[in-house]
């Protein structure tokens, strides 16, 4: 991680829920008027299909450690 990614999490991190809610939509906004659309409508439903699943309480989530320890373990090959 860069020393300037590293100053701007700290900033990030400083910043009231509130702040950092708007500053993800601001920077989604930018990326979206760049990007053409990244995901596929079918990944798109599924995604939406999955949390409606979840709210319902037909399923359950995936805890945060885990999820994050399974996408590392995919990024790394290993």
């Amino acid at each position: 991680m860069s020393k300037n990614f590293e100053n701007a999490l700290e900033q990030v991190q400083q910043l009231t829920r509130w702040e950092q809610l708007a500053l993800i939509a601001s920077i989604a906004q930018l990326i979206g008027e760049d990007e053409p659309d990244i995901f596929p409508e079918y990944v798109i439903q599924e995604n939406r299909r999955r949390l409606a699943a979840y709210d319902a309480g037909e399923t359950q989530g995936i805890p945060y450690q885990e999820a994050l320890a399974y996408v590392r373990e995919q990024i790394s090959g290993t």
